[in-house]
């Protein structure tokens, strides 16, 4: 247990010793209603305190916020009781706020469970939604409390007397309550035994408390007075032993906690110390080396060599230093090869390789940028029209309008992917095969489905033809789509080989008109709605 740890539980006794003194002394009706106050102020600053604790020193999102819950609880239920005792007189008012008791008696298992189920989550985790089931039975029974008073199966009353706590017998309901919060009690009791990593044997601290508090509980409810006398009312020793048992489980490991940073520290094996102002060590690492104050001196004005294969670095830290080793082994017998290489290798052969690589690297990007943007340059227009698709799409919110879009983009996408292989095939051969035309016009038909589009290609393959009439054939077919994208209901791409040429013929259905591509094509004709281009590539070889 580190010294923070030893003034903190010291500190807490002490307050929980104050506390019990100011009831015995109220028991002996010295100043009891004072007392009784700052015995309430004092447990009331406890809980608020450790629920501050717990915000800084739990990382995880899920389990802080739940333990802060639980330390709200705790505040809630300190207060409700205090009013009870020392500021109502009413009866009816009294024993209403003795069945609020039970809001917190309920809640704190059940935000018990939730920390038992997030504990080894990542910071962000949420539990899964089918947990919120479990708030059911909760609100059920915190609602079956409260209104008691309408059907007492929870507490009953004699007749002809005041109802109070202090006077009246417990029903099957006050059973099916107290099994709730045994429930979820033992079970976030069980889930964090399961899920803890570590094998400390202080785990026996929260398991005790746990059986404590229930055994309390039982004893408390069946009216034996020297129980009362010894442990004090039920919400004094049951927020003590819910925190205590939520803080037990952050002692023993059970919920991890951001601290023992300096137990961390020295069980490292990375040869660091920190020290303070005066050069005084006052965290060392396990293999740490004893360093004189000289030598600290030293690296502080730079890094220092200890010995051949390793070096010394520091930083400044407020109030002190922090140094550290580097293992150097590797870079040294590195240095030595590299020596040895050296006097074994010709000075200008070395430049000579040098010089190549440097050459070979500057062509190959060279290359590779004029390719792109030859690319760039031949689909500027399909980039520019993407570019306005992806913002409509943005802005768009009609799920189907967006399903349309999107396709629209596939498309285009396709066009842009099959013409850079086109170009990259252009650049290493003169020649290509049908099969690459075919393949372009299929996979813009597969995205044109998507769209609705009755599609269909028949291109003889096998073919050689020019990699440039290819390009041309392709992009003639490209914008004849974008053109009547948006109406577009039937394309059709058919292919035949003739002696010395292929004859393509594009039929295309669609609403708007296409008369602008008809000087691009051998012929062009519109008849019933569809458009016909005629266009005519030479083979590879062959005459036009």
């Amino acid at each position: 247990m580190t010294k923070q740890n030893q003034r903190t539980g010291f500190l807490v006794a002490v307050l929980i010793v104050c506390a019990i003194s100011a009831r015995v002394l109220g028991k002996f009706d010295v100043f009891p209603v004072p007392l009784g106050l700052v015995r309430t102020i004092l447990y009331i600053s406890l809980y608020i305190g450790w629920g501050l604790s717990v915000s800084h020193r739990i990382l995880q999102t899920q389990v802080r916020r739940y333990m802060v819950g639980v330390s709200c609880l705790t505040v809630f239920w300190f207060v409700i009781r205090s009013i009870k005792y020392f500021f109502v007189v009413a009866p009816d008012a009294i024993r209403h706020l003795w069945y609020w008791y039970y809001c917190p008696m309920l809640f704190i298992p059940l935000l018990s469970v939730f920390v038992s189920m997030s504990l080894g989550k990542p910071e962000s985790y949420h539990l899964p939604k089918w947990t919120t089931l479990l708030y059911v039975p909760t609100l059920l029974f915190l609602l079956l409390v409260l209104t008691n008073d309408f059907h007492q199966i929870v507490f009953s009353f004699p007749a002809g007397k005041i109802w109070s706590d202090s006077d009246n017998d417990y029903e099957y309901g006050y059973y099916l309550v107290i099994g709730w919060e045994i429930l979820c009690a033992l079970s976030a009791f069980a889930v964090m035994l399961v899920k803890c990593r570590l094998a400390q044997k202080r785990k026996y601290l929260p398991a005790f408390l746990l059986s404590c508090s229930i055994v309390y509980a039982f004893i408390y409810a069946s009216g034996v007075e020297w129980m009362r006398l010894i442990g004090g009312d039920i919400t004094a020793v049951q927020c003590l032993m819910f925190t205590g048992i939520l803080e037990s489980c952050i002692q023993c490991g059970l919920i991890q906690a951001n601290t023992g940073y300096d137990e961390l520290f020295e069980a490292g094996t990375f040869g660091a110390q920190i020290t303070d102002n005066n050069y005084q060590i006052c965290y060392a690492s396990a293999n740490s080396p004893l360093l004189s104050e000289q030598v600290m001196r030293t690296a502080e004005d730079g890094t220092t060599s200890l010995d051949k294969n390793t070096l010394l670095k520091s930083h400044p830290i407020e109030g002190g230093h922090v140094y550290w080793q580097e293992d150097i082994t590797d870079i040294t017998a590195l240095l030595e090869k590299l020596e040895e290489n050296r006097e074994t290798l010709a000075e200008s052969v070395h430049l000579e390789q040098e010089n190549y690589r440097v050459k070979v690297e500057i062509h190959t990007r060279r290359e590779k940028n004029r390719l792109y943007d030859l690319l760039q340059e031949m689909t500027a227009h399909q980039i520019d029209l993407l570019d306005g698709l992806f913002s409509r799409y943005n802005d768009e919110k009609n799920p189907e309008k967006c399903r349309i879009l999107l396709a629209k983009i596939t498309v285009i996408g396709a066009f842009i992917k099959r013409m850079g292989n086109l170009i990259f095939i252009r650049e290493k051969t003169e020649t290509t095969d049908t099969t690459e035309l075919s393949l372009c016009a299929e996979e813009s038909f597969a995205n044109l489905k998507l769209m609705g589009v009755e599609c269909e290609a028949d291109i003889p393959k096998g073919s050689r033809i020019f990699t440039e009439d290819a390009i041309s054939v392709y992009d003639f077919f490209e914008k004849v789509v974008e053109a009547a994208i948006d109406d577009l209901s039937f394309v059709w791409l058919k292919a035949r080989c003739l002696a010395d040429s292929i004859v393509l013929r594009l039929d295309v259905e669609c609403e708007s008109s296409l008369a602008d591509f008809q000087n691009a094509c051998e012929s062009c004709s519109f008849e019933d709605g569809v458009w016909c281009f005629v266009l005519r590539i030479r083979k590879a070889g062959g005459q036009p």
